[in-house]
């Protein structure tokens, strides 16, 4: 008996907010790329990231060197404290296994690269004509 009367008041609100949408919300027309204050083209993505690919290594390399004197301060600070220890060698494992599958990734990359000849380490977003 409930859920119909829910259903006798959801019905007709889905009825009116469809209506609304439907004869208030205004169209939209896209612009041309090139003209002033024109949002910018979906071409022109490729850029930003062709720059966030290239930060991606030498982050990852910051990140790996971080890990590092984190483990050895972890070491230095453990005291002998068993646990510690074993936080200490998890997190170098951790981060030995990270460098490793960032340069693993890389060389897969470029090993693609020379196998088939595309460019696997650029980005390309075909334009439409």
């Amino acid at each position: 008996m409930e859920s119909s009367l829910k259903r006798q008041k959801i019905i007709p609100a889905l009825i009116i907010a469809v209506l609304i949408v439907i004869f208030v919300a205004k169209p939209v027309y896209a612009l041309n790329c090139g003209e002033p204050n024109a949002p910018k083209c979906l071409s022109e993505i490729t850029g930003v990231l062709q720059r966030i690919i290239s930060y991606l290594a030498p982050v990852a390399g910051i990140a790996f060197l971080v890990m590092i004197l984190v483990a050895g301060f972890q070491f230095l600070t453990s005291g002998g404290d068993q646990k510690a220890v074993a936080g200490a060698r998890t997190t170098l494992t951790y981060a030995i296994i990270g460098i490793i599958l960032v340069v693993a990734s890389w060389l897969i990359l470029l090993l693609i690269k020379q196998i088939t000849g595309v460019e696997t380490t650029t980005v390309n977003i075909p334009e439409s004509q």
